[in-house]
Formats: C-alpha cells, structure tokens, sequence
C-alpha cells in the first residue's frame, strides 16, 4: 500500500466524518467509525515515512485516539477505557515533532473531566491548553473554547463563558462548520439567559437552530425550555423538557438527561403538579448520581423536598411532620456542602432555605433563624430563582418573629429583583408569565398582611404583588417582518376555513385549515419573546392614595380569594375595611351559570320556551351574585370593581343593583389614567365585520352621533384599517364577531374583512388615551395564566394606553348591540365619560347587557 498525502488526505476527511457523528450524539456509530480508521492508521509502517508524512500521521493517531475516547465515554460511561485511549494519544503526542498534539490531548483530558462532574480540574487543563491555542486548527480552537466556557459555566462564571462562546463561534464560522458554529451559538444562549438577558438567549439558541435543524440530541430543546423556564412559560418548557427527555435518554447522555428531569420537575413544581413533581426530582437525584455529579443530585432532593413544602399551601402539615422534613433537608445540606456550587446554586444553601420554611412550620422560629443566617448574601452569578426565594424565606421568617419592617423590606427587595427581570422582557405574553415567580414573595406578603387585620395592609400587599407585572410590555413596536408575514398567512388561512361550513363535505378541510392556521400563530407567539423590553413597571398603588383618590360616595372594591376565603376590601374616601365573603365556591359557581344562562338567551336558534327559562335562570342567578358581592360592599355609588378570574368575567352592570350607576373593572388597581373633557373634538371609526346582520346599520348609527366619523363597512373593514385607527382615533367601535381563547389568550380576535385581527399583533401599539367599544361576543373574556396575571384583548388594549375597553363578557345578541351601542355612544359624547354612558345604555335596555367597562381608577 502506498503512503502518500493523497491517502492520508483520505484517512483525516473520515476522522472527521467520525468527529461529526459524536457531535450528533450516534456514539455507536462514532466508535465504529473510529475504530475503522485508526485500524488502517495503525496498519501503517510509520519508519518507512518521510518526516512530513510522519508528523502528518502523528496527527490523525492522535485524533483518532481522542475521538474514539468520547464515544467510548459516552457509549459505555467509563472513564477508565476512555483514559487508556487519552493516554495512548499523550505517548504519541509526546513523542512527535508536533507541539500542538500535546494542547488536544489536553482539552481532550478537560473534556473527560468536566463530563465526570470534575469541572475546576477540567478548567485548568482547558486554561493551560488555550496558552497554546493559537498553533491549533480554527475547528479545534473553537472546541477548545466551547469546552472552557461550558467549565466557566458550571461553575457560575457567565461573563468568561460567554467571551470563550463568543471566541468559539468566531473561529467554528471561520472554519467553516456548521456544528460548531451552531454550539456556539447555543451556548452563547445559555450564557446570555445565565446573564439574564431571555429574549437575547432565545434569538441565539434560534440562530444556532437554523443552522442545524435536524439535531435531535435534546440539548438544543432543554436549553430553550431552561430559558423559557426562567420566562415563566412553563407551559411551554414542560412540552419541550418531556421531548428532552426522551431524546436525551435515548442519544445516552446521563448528566444531560437528569439535568432535564430536573428542570422538568421544576416546571411540574411550578404548574402544582406536585406528586409528579416529587417523583421526577427522585429520578432526577438518582440520574445525578449514577453520572458522578453529587451538586446536583443534592440540588435534585432539596427539589423534592420543596414540592412537598408546596403542597402545605392548601393543608397545613403536623408539627411532626414539618420537623422531619426540616431535618431531612438539614441532612441534604451537610451532603450539599462538601459538593460545591453547580450552575451558580449553593445545594447546602438551598436546603438550608426549604429546612427554614419546614422549621417556621414547625413552629421553631429561633431554629430557623439559625439555619437561615447561614446561608448568607447572594454571590455573583446566582439564580434568580434563588435570589427570590432566599427573599421569600427572609420575609416568611421575620413576619414569623413580629418584625413586620423587616419583613417587607424583603418583600419589597423581591418585588424589586423580579420588576428588574420583567423589564427586561418584550412581549406582553413574557411580562405576565414571568409573574409565576413571584407567587411565594405575594403569598407570605398577603398571608403577612391579613394576620394583622388592617384591610389597608391587605389592599397593599395585593397590589404590591400586582403591579410588578402590570402595565405594557414593549412600548414600541418590534420591527419584525417575518412575525408580520406569519400572521398575515394565519390570518389569510382563518378566513378561508370561516367560509366553508363547519359541518359536511368541507369539515375536514376547514379543521385543516384551522389546525395549519394553529402552527403559524404559535410561530409568531415564540417570535414575539425573542424582543427585549423597555417599560417601566408601575409603582404599586397604595390603599392610602385610593382613599385619597375617591369622592362623592365612591367605592372601590378589591376581590381576592385567600385561604380558601373570597374577600373584598372596600375603599372610600372615608376609609378601608375587610369583608369577609365566604367560600369562593358558590360564587364560580353563579358566574359559570350566568354566562351558561346569556349563551342560550341570546342564541336565537334555541326554541323560546327554553329561552324563556333561561331568561328566568339568568335573572335569579344575577340577583344572588348581586347579594353576594355587591350588597355587602354597601355600594350606592359609583363602583371600580379589581378581580381576577372569575369575578373578572362578572357581567357588573347587568346585577340588578348596579343598573344605571358607573360601574368599572380591571385585573389591578391601575395608575395613568387621564380623562378627556366633554366638547373636545374627537376622531371616531366605527368598523363593521362581516357575518354581524346589524353591523353595518350599527356602525353607520353610531357614526352619526359623532361629527366627522370614519364608518367602514364591507370589504373597507381590513385589519390593516382598524389597526391604524386604533393609534389614532380617539374612539374606536368595532361592531364584528370576535373571540376569546382561552388557551392562547392572545390570540383572542375580532373577525374584520379581511380576516380575524388577533390581540397578539397590537403588542408594542400606544394607543392615545382611546376609548375602543368591542360590541363582539365574549372578547371581553380574559385567561388567567400560570403565576395569576390575566390576558386577553381587553387585558392588551388596557396596557397599551386605552382609557377604557367596552367589551362583552358573554354572548352579546347583534339586535341587543344595535340597540344599545347607538345610545351608548350619544351619552359618551355629551360625558365623555365611558362608565355614565354605559351605566345609561344599558339601563335603557329590555334585558341583561353583557357589557362591561374595563378602565382604571380616575385620580391616579
């Protein structure tokens, strides 16, 4: 056999053919590709080559041997064989001409290192390897960096990781690979959300996905679901950590597949899957420990632990109990201290905090000051899951010790952290769902606040926890294209599946076009969470400036179930008092049969003996909501009614005592409300929809209360129309079907012309202090997300500047919004005050309205 450059040539293109297999995770076909080489390599009669063939097969002995190294590692989980061949490669890169042989064998040695758990020995052979980067091959210096950075990230160093992926990823381009130019720019994900910058971690991991699209490793896809954990999307980071999970099981990565099954049993903790929490954080804790990394499997039982804290929210535990659960978390601690620091958690620290919370439990207030001293101050590049729960403990423990200053410092430093992390956020979605982290900072702050009986102190706590994710997200539009291009396509989809019949020889086609309409929406909704914020979040508003706010026999009524108790704090100018309401079940309850009862009224199509009975149902069902939560509020007066589901669906103005009185509604008790004056020129579109059989009589109706009004009927009423008025007008009235999803909230919608206009593409809009009249059917319908922050259409349109959202809570009949909608809009000429003129509207109506004024609190 002739030795030449040519064969040799030949032997280095399927090393690297070999090298490309480990990094798509077939370690099986790796080794065997390996092997097949390195067999011909050593075949080779070394003494019988020139010394430029020898220093060249010097360097595919020593690859070869390194390469095989990984997938043996990885194939079989033994460092010994691995270490053999790392040794193998260390003689024959010793004993060669070429000193570059010797910083491989050292990164290889790092590498064999840091996936044993030995991270700060892999970072000084990877250090000590980069001294001498600059004689390796572009390819081999980004693997180099790539693997120091994993080293600087495990160990909690993101700034270094992030300049080493940087590096990485400017060499792999320049090499010319495509997978190495897509870890890096994975991991310069990894480093940016570690950094806490979320939208710019997601546009990273997106880049690097398309450059390798079919990777079905499972790294990319828990790295995403880690960022859109930290997002609160959890949701959505649940769905992609289950496929995690079964890929990574399968490719054989054990540090890699517990770290998933523990991530997943964070989600699970956070969605209040609690036993399914518990029993993933055991598997997880057994995966850490067969893959040699005693951090995180401590880290893994503090997770248990913590989900069976959890479920004491809803049955509080036997002091018995809590002091074992203490102890064995105080057990978890002493192993977690002799483990070190792993991905910036402490694990003795962290369970040293589940241990304090079981302690105050427990009644042990002095013990668990003890235990929680130890923990310290936050070091540099800690969570922030940690940093708050750190400050969930501090609060929970001095309002256990009576030191109520104390206590809400903490609380209010958490609140700070968390107003930091929502700021940093773009979409709308991604403001509301980070809220979920701050469910146990609000839950001791209000449990804190109602232990003192002062309805002040309780309207406090409930807004101080509110206001940290109210208000808009983005405050200035995204300049996306490609999230426009989606939506126009759902768009163009839905309105072709609305023109076929739902029923028939076209029912599939139309579940298909719905269904593909389904995939291109949620591809716009993930566009949206790569944009980064630049909002201010809103101070929270206090029960002594609501007090101040008030007048003229106004009440503000602040709802909120706790303790299994629906409460209400009312709020004159006089003053604040708690009013204990009773179980919150009875309520849900007439709430659900209220809307039950408006669906069959209004449909037409039902027979009218059945009608008629719900009309009576309908009536009875008001009457005891009314006796329920208004009669005990003593409201005579105007009334701002703050809810969440379900009180927030509540159709307030058709209760039979608040006909014809200003009633309004919000999710929080809003700042920034500034009201326009009667006589002032105001610009008006009113648009109809299609498929609404008075919405073009509507529409013209109420365009002639207004001088100057833009009516658009017919194909005029496009999106593209609708969407400019809505920056420009100052009342906007849509008389069109709409929709609530209560699944994907913002993609609730109005059907215009040209299709439905989803609440998802007003995200970044101001709107100029408008009042915007929704007369469609339910989209003043809301969803409460994970973490208790509401979403919907009207939830949108508040947060980008209108002054109010008219909207209906229940199907809301085309012949009753004719009727009412014309009047509405002549008394909200003469007032300028959207809450007289809907009182007045309605008022004048022969049955229930569903319509509610959704706005903020004058004054504020």
């Amino acid at each position: 056999m002739t030795v030449d450059d040519t064969y040799l040539e030949s032997l280095a293109t399927r090393l690297k053919a070999a090298r490309e297999l480990n990094k798509r995770a077939r370690w099986a076909d790796g080794e065997a590709a390996f092997r097949g080489v390195l067999d011909e390599i050593e075949a080779i009669d070394v003494d019988r080559l020139d010394r430029v063939l020898r220093r060249a097969w010097d360097g595919l002995a020593v690859r070869g041997h390194l390469g095989l190294s990984n997938s043996v590692l990885l194939r079989t989980d033994s460092l010994d064989d691995a270490m053999k061949l790392c040794a193998r490669a260390e003689e024959l890169a010793t004993a060669s001409t070429d000193p570059s042989l010797r910083t491989l064998v050292q990164t290889q040695r790092g590498v064999l290192l840091i996936r044993t758990g030995s991270t700060r020995a892999a970072l000084e052979h990877f250090s000590e390897a980069c001294e001498n980067a600059d004689m390796l091959e572009d390819e081999e210096r980004a693997i180099l960096l790539l693997n120091r950075g994993n080293a600087h990230s495990e160990l909690g160093m993101f700034e270094a990781a992030l300049r080493d992926y940087e590096a990485s990823y400017m060499h792999a381009a320049e090499a010319g690979n495509l997978m190495s130019t897509s870890f890096a720019l994975g991991n310069i994900g990894y480093a940016l959300y570690a950094m806490g910058d979320l939208p710019g971690a997601l546009a990273s991991m997106e880049r690097s996905h398309d450059l390798t699209p079919d990777r079905d490793d499972g790294i990319p896809l828990l790295a995403r679901a880690e960022v859109l954990f930290d997002s609160g999307l959890l949701e959505d980071a649940e769905r992609l950590l289950r496929t995690a999970v079964e890929q990574l099981a399968r490719v054989g990565w054990p540090a890699d597949h517990a770290e998933a099954e523990w991530f997943h049993a964070r989600c699970l903790l956070g969605l209040r899957q609690y036993d399914a929490a518990r029993r993933t954080a055991r598997r997880a804790s057994r995966r850490f420990a067969d893959a040699g990394n005693p951090s995180m499997a401590a880290l893994a039982q503090v997770l248990e632990l913590e989900a069976e804290l959890a479920g004491t929210r809803f049955e509080a535990p036997t002091t018995a109990v809590a002091r074992r659960r203490a102890e064995a978390a105080l057990a978890v601690a002493e192993e977690g201290d002799g483990t070190g620091s792993f991905l910036g958690y402490h694990p003795g620290h962290a369970a040293r905090l589940v241990a304090a919370r079981w302690l105050v439990l427990a009644g042990d207030v002095a013990r668990a000051r003890r235990v929680f001293d130890v923990v310290g101050r936050d070091g540099p590049g800690t969570p922030l899951t940690f940093r708050i729960q750190r400050l969930v403990v501090a609060a929970q423990l001095a309002f256990a010790e009576h030191n109520r200053a104390r206590g809400l410092r903490a609380v209010r430093q958490g609140f700070r952290l968390l107003a930091e992390h929502r700021s940093r956020l773009g979409a709308v979605e991604s403001v509301t769902a980070a809220a979920v982290h701050g469910v146990d900072l609000a839950l001791v702050d209000v449990g804190a606040a109602l232990e003192t009986g002062r309805p002040t102190a309780f309207f406090d706590a409930l807004e101080r926890g509110r206001s940290t994710f109210a208000g808009p997200g983005r405050v200035t539009p995204p300049d996306d294209p490609e999230a426009a291009e989606l939506l126009a396509e759902a768009r163009g989809l839905l309105g072709r599946a609305r023109e076929l019949p739902a029923d028939g020889e076209h029912a599939a086609e139309r579940e298909d076009l719905t269904r593909r309409a389904g995939a291109i929406q949620n591809k716009a909704r993930e566009r949206s969470w790569l944009h980064a914020g630049d909002a201010e979040v809103d101070q929270p508003v206090t029960a002594r400036e609501t007090v101040r706010a008030l007048g003229g026999g106004a009440v503000v009524a602040n709802f909120a179930v706790f303790g299994g108790r629906l409460r209400a704090v009312r709020v004159d100018d006089r003053g604040a008092v708690l009013l204990d309401l009773g179980e919150p079940a009875a309520v849900e309850e007439h709430v659900r049969r209220v809307r039950a009862d408006i669906a069959v009224a209004a449909n037409e199509h039902i027979p009218p003996p059945l009608r008629a009975a719900a009309q009576a149902s309908l009536a009875r069902s008001l009457k005891t909501l009314d006796d329920a939560v208004i009669a005990p509020l003593g409201a005579d007066g105007d009334l701002h009614v703050v809810a969440r589901e379900p009180l927030l669906g509540i159709p307030w103005t058709a209760l039979p005592s608040r006909q014809g009185r200003r009633t309004s509604v919000n999710s929080h008790v809003a700042r920034g409300r500034r009201d326009a004056h009667p006589g002032t020129g105001h610009r008006l579109l009113a648009a109809a929809g299609p498929g609404v059989a008075h919405g073009a009589g509507e529409a013209g109706a109420v365009g002639t209360e207004w001088p100057g009004a833009t009516v658009l009927t017919g194909g005029s009423a496009t999106t593209a129309a609708v969407r400019e008025a809505l920056a420009t007008h100052d009342v906007v009235h849509l008389a069109a079907h709409g929709r609530h999803d209560a699944d994907n909230p913002l993609f609730a919608s109005i059907e215009l012309a040209d299709g439905p206009l989803f609440a998802h593409e007003l995200d970044g809009m101001r709107l100029p202090g408008s009042v915007v009249v929704l007369a469609a059917c339910e989209v003043g319908g809301s969803s409460e997300v994970v973490g208790g922050e509401v979403l919907g259409l009207t939830s949108v349109l508040l947060r980008l500047g209108a002054r109010a959202v008219i909207a209906a809570v229940a199907p809301l009949p085309d012949a009753l919004a004719a009727q009412v909608m014309p009047r509405f809009h002549a008394h909200l000429r003469t007032t300028d005050d959207p809450e007289a003129a809907l009182a007045a509207a309605c008022a004048e109506a022969d049955q229930p309205v569903p319509l509610v004024c959704f706005a903020g609190l004058s004054g504020l």
